[in-house]
C-alpha cells in the first residue's frame, strides 16, 4: 500500500462513524469519492490491503471487509454511484500528499525558519 492510499483510508476513518462503518450515506459517499480520487491518480487499491489496514486502525472487521470491497471495486473501475457532494477538497490528494512529503510539524517549523532569515 502506498503512502498516499494510507493517507486517504485514514482522512475516510476519520469522517467516519466507526460505530456503524459506511451505513451513513455520507460516510458511504466520502468513502467512494476518496477511491475514486485515488483511482484516477493511478493507485492500486486492493480489498486484502484495505481491509487489513482498516482492522488495525478501529474499524470492525466486517466494516473493515465492506470497505476493502468497495475499495477494490473502484480499483478495478467499476462505476459507482456517488450521491450529493462533492465530499472532498478539490485538492485534497495534494493536500494529503504535501503532508506525506513534510508532516505538518515540520512546515511549521521550516515557515518560521524562513520568516526569521528573511
Amino acid at each position: 500500500m502506498t503512502p498516499l492510499v494510507e493517507k486517504g483510508l485514514n482522512a475516510i476513518t476519520i469522517g467516519t462513524n466507526l460505530s456503524t462503518g459506511l451505513t451513513y450515506p455520507s460516510d458511504m459517499n466520502r468513502a467512494k469519492e476518496m477511491f475514486v480520487r485515488l483511482h484516477k491518480a493511478g493507485e492500486k487499491l486492493l480489498a486484502e490491503e484495505i481491509s487489513a489496514w482498516a482492522k488495525m486502525n478501529g474499524w470492525q472487521a466486517k466494516d473493515a471487509d465492506e470497505l476493502g470491497a468497495l475499495g477494490e471495486q473502484i480499483g478495478k473501475g467499476e462505476k459507482i454511484p456517488i450521491s450529493d457532494g462533492p465530499w472532498w477538497n478539490e485538492n485534497i490528494l495534494e493536500l494529503l500528499m504535501q503532508n506525506i512529503i513534510m508532516p505538518k510539524k515540520n512546515r511549521i517549523t521550516d515557515d518560521l525558519s524562513s520568516h526569521n532569515n528573511a
